[in-house]
């Protein structure tokens, strides 16, 4: 399970889409983006239920930093796959100070995709 502060510059370009979609309020776009993995742990519609209450009382993002990026090979409680884990530091403008954290997934067809989203500052 080692980790590396190195990330392919795909997965940060990934992330950063992600969380554009998610910023912009679509949701099930956003779902539709994310990795099979996610998909097996929530449907569409309680996705989109769970982003609209974490947050639309944020309100619109002010910015956003890249605090961390790492990547890690078969971490414990998690399929034998590749991850890369980002951590932001975002200001809304109803909450500054806010940290996400976003899990890729290297999935089987070679492409990084979104497996799980963390705000628990919300």
């Amino acid at each position: 399970m080692p980790g590396s502060t190195s990330v392919p510059a795909v997965v940060l370009e990934t992330g950063q889409a992600w969380m554009a979609s998610l910023d912009s309020g679509d949701y099930s776009g956003t779902w539709e983006k994310a990795a099979a993995s996610m998909h097996s742990c929530i449907s569409q519609a309680d996705f989109g239920k769970e982003m609209q209450s974490i947050r639309e009382p944020l309100g619109r993002v002010k910015s956003r930093d890249i605090k961390s990026p790492r990547q890690m090979t078969n971490p414990p409680g998690l399929p034998e796959r590749n991850y890369c884990f980002i951590s932001y530091h975002t200001t809304f403008e109803n909450k500054p100070n806010v940290a996400e954290t976003l899990m890729l997934e290297l999935e089987p067809d070679g492409i990084w995709r979104i497996a799980g989203y963390s705000c628990p500052d919300a």
